[in-house]
């Protein structure tokens, strides 16, 4: 049997296996410098961007100054991206949102009809009372 050379580029990246890695690739902290809807932002920026790229090492951190209300986008691995308003908010909710947007997957929000989705039957089928003998059912 001759001996064949590794292919390159035919990995499939699979998160979790070997190392995690964070779905989001970069936040975007964007707002005003007087706007009174931005106090909040120029407040947290102030005090905890430094400690916040510190911790999210993995994240790029950009801060934009433009006019309007301030907003926090957060980019994807898939491509996508989720965009959250905080104005009129304290530093305290805007922590709350950043962490929302580190730790989302940025994947489509769907709404979960059921707790568990499985592509193969139960081995006993769907359960009814039908389906029960006579002998065990319970007589009033």
């Amino acid at each position: 049997m001759p001996i064949q050379a590794v292919r390159r580029g035919i990995s499939v990246m699979r998160n979790g296996v070997g190392a995690f890695v964070l779905p989001c690739k970069k936040l975007t902290f964007r707002y005003c410098n007087w706007g009174g809807s931005s106090v909040g932002m120029r407040k947290y920026l102030h005090e905890n961007l430094q400690m916040l790229s510190a911790a999210n090492a993995g994240i790029e951190m950009e801060v934009q100054v433009k006019k309007g209300h301030p907003i926090i986008t957060g980019d994807y691995m898939n491509g996508r991206q989720k965009v959250i308003c905080v104005r009129n908010m304290n530093p305290h909710q805007i922590e709350q949102k950043v962490k929302i947007l580190r730790d989302a997957s940025g994947q489509k929000l769907r709404r979960m009809k059921h707790p568990v989705y499985s592509t193969n039957q139960g081995p006993r089928g769907i359960w009814s009372p039908f389906h029960v003998l006579e002998q065990y059912r319970y007589k009033i």
